[in-house]
């Protein structure tokens, strides 16, 4: 049951999206821009309420510069894991 005033759970992979955007002071709309996506897609991505195809993973992971496999990542990604 959803409580008015709490965000929904959102995926790890929602996060660490939102938190590298975040990172690369990149706006959702320049990061839509970049990954060629519209960008309340994108909003709709990081706010856990959908689920991204590997194709649109993709596309976000190489306009944020990380491979897929980084995206993925829980911990620090310098375990040198790379899934493309």
């Amino acid at each position: 049951m959803f409580v008015s005033g709490r965000p929904p759970t959102t995926s790890p992979l929602a996060r660490k999206i939102r938190q590298l955007r975040r990172q690369r002071e990149l706006s959702q709309e320049a990061l839509a821009a970049a990954a060629g996506m519209h960008p309340k897609h994108l909003s709709e991505i990081e706010r856990g309420n959908k689920d991204p195809r590997a194709t649109t993973v993709a596309r976000l992971a190489e306009a944020l510069g990380v491979t897929v496999g980084e995206l993925y990542d829980q911990g620090d990604s310098a375990g040198g894991k790379h899934l493309q």
